[in-house]
């Protein structure tokens, strides 16, 4: 039975999934080169023009005149997935592979998070009744089958999309860019110096409060060390003058905060076998705040350990100073996972770094009982008094297994009572969602929680009780 390829590529009004999330996440950067392998009508490659990147495509149907040629990142969106032959579709991720200098994008139709084609079966796969065929994947067996076919293990980008880098370099900074970061606000002492000299000193400050400590000359730039010697004496000098206007208790809080940062990252470097020589900065960091880098590794080996061990976790989220608590998981919102304890911040790495991160997560549900974390995308979080869930996913970490849910139904969809609980108290809206939940309990709207879990079923209490809500305000419906 003749499969019909040419016919799975499709009209683009946006760029495609695969390659907007590489555009997000950095890995399409300004000066890239980028090679669409199976461009099909070549939308990605026009719109990337559009961008100003240098973008080339090629296809066997729609663009067979194009040239495969090597580029900085190469991108092969939702090709795998149509190739009928499993030989010939090995060798188009191989051949895709070879062309990338720096990353390659790998995307195909998941399982789950994608709707299942009707056909028939055919090989591996489907066939539809457009006469193409669709290989779906679950999201872990796609990443495995990547590793099989290029002996490199790839990144989770997002559901279906993984990318591959060349050198450690680029991976660790994927890697980075998965940790949710938290940095103490700083209060500047009046002092004239400062003030007279601020935006010469302000980037040895931000760099100061990102590292916890003072940089080595070669971490400036030449501009940055001509224009502190000329201003104030050298970096040195800028220094001591950061330091007579801030308290000594906030750099104790940076210290803290990169401490746990850098354990954060050293333990999911582990986690993934990624090698942190290639950054001289890191090692810096490392060695200024543990002593020396075997002693860093030895303490972020044990919480990579603890964070596998439900009885610690337990203990973590108990502690955790944001976030709630309730049945066997830690609720916390985005803003404030950062905050979060280590322990908890390994295993939200550890399933983003399997999962890859979906658009529209505000609320992220960290189990203490078993290794899994569960990421939820609620309605507008600031704008709706009681967001409805719309969509979550699952990472079950012991299994490498992702499943996804969709909450279809606007009257059966999942409701958020108590907003201030999952944010830090310095959220710009905390005071607001407090008092709107005061005036909840007032009323004694949360008197029986098993009845307030939906839309619907909170929509119905309030009826009962002749109340409305308008913005985050409560007041008495009219008659």
């Amino acid at each position: 039975m003749r499969v019909e390829r040419h016919r799975t590529a499709i009209k683009r009004t946006a760029l495609s999934r695969p390659v907007a999330t590489a555009l997000a996440d950095g890995i399409i950067r300004d000066g890239s080169s980028v090679f669409d392998y199976g461009c099909g009508r070549g939308g990605d490659v026009d719109r990337l023009h559009r961008l100003g990147y240098q973008a080339t495509g090629w296809d066997p149907v729609h663009r067979p005149q194009g040239a495969r040629s090597p580029a900085d990142v190469v991108n092969i969106g939702y090709v795998v997935n149509v190739i009928e032959n499993p030989r010939e579709r090995r060798a188009a991720l191989t051949d895709a592979w070879r062309l990338a200098t720096r990353a390659l994008v790998v995307a195909g139709r998941t399982i789950g998070e994608d709707r299942a084609p009707a056909g028939i079966v055919h090989g591996d796969g489907l066939l539809t009744a457009r006469r193409t065929f669709q290989k779906l994947f679950t999201h872990t067996e796609l990443g495995d089958w990547i590793t099989d076919v290029l002996g490199v293990r790839p990144y989770a980008a997002a559901p279906g999309v993984f990318y591959v880098f060349r050198d450690d370099e680029d991976a660790l900074t994927f890697l980075r860019s998965r940790i949710a970061v938290y940095r103490p606000r700083v209060r500047i002492d009046p002092h004239d110096e400062y003030d007279a000299h601020r935006d010469v000193i302000q980037p040895l400050l931000d760099f100061m409060t990102t590292h916890g400590r003072a940089p080595r000359s070669t971490e400036l730039t030449d501009e940055q060390r001509h224009d502190l010697r000329i201003a104030v004496g050298g970096a040195a000098r800028a220094t001591r003058i950061i330091r007579s206007v801030t308290d000594d208790s906030f750099w104790e809080e940076v210290v803290v905060h990169r401490r746990n940062e850098l354990l954060v990252t050293l333990a999911l470097s582990r986690f993934r076998g990624v090698d942190l020589r290639s950054d001289p900065t890191t090692r810096l960091d490392v060695k200024q705040l543990f002593g020396s880098e075997d002693a860093a590794h030895a303490e972020a080996h044990r919480l990579l350990l603890a964070s596998s061990d439900p009885s610690i976790r337990y203990v973590n989220a108990l502690a955790s100073p944001v976030g709630r608590v309730s049945g066997t998981s830690l609720y916390v919102h985005t803003s404030a996972l950062a905050q979060t304890p280590p322990v908890l911040r390994v295993l939200d790495g550890c399933a983003r770094l399997l999962a890859g991160a979906s658009v529209g997560v505000n609320i992220v549900r960290l189990s203490f009982v078993k290794a899994e974390v569960e990421y939820r995308v609620y309605e507008d979080f600031d704008r709706h008094a009681h967001p409805q869930m719309l969509s979550s996913s699952t990472v079950a970490i012991g299994d490498l297994d992702v499943t996804w849910a969709r909450y279809l139904d606007p009257r059966t969809r999942p409701v958020l009572h108590r907003k201030e609980e999952f944010v830090a108290k310095d959220y710009p809206r905390h005071a607001l969602f407090a008092a709107l939940s005061r005036a909840e309990d007032r009323h004694g709207l949360y008197s029986d929680p098993a009845v307030i879990r939906t839309a619907g079923e909170w929509d119905a209490v309030l009826r009962e009780r002749g109340l409305k809500i308008s913005g985050h305000r409560l007041s008495a419906a009219p008659n």
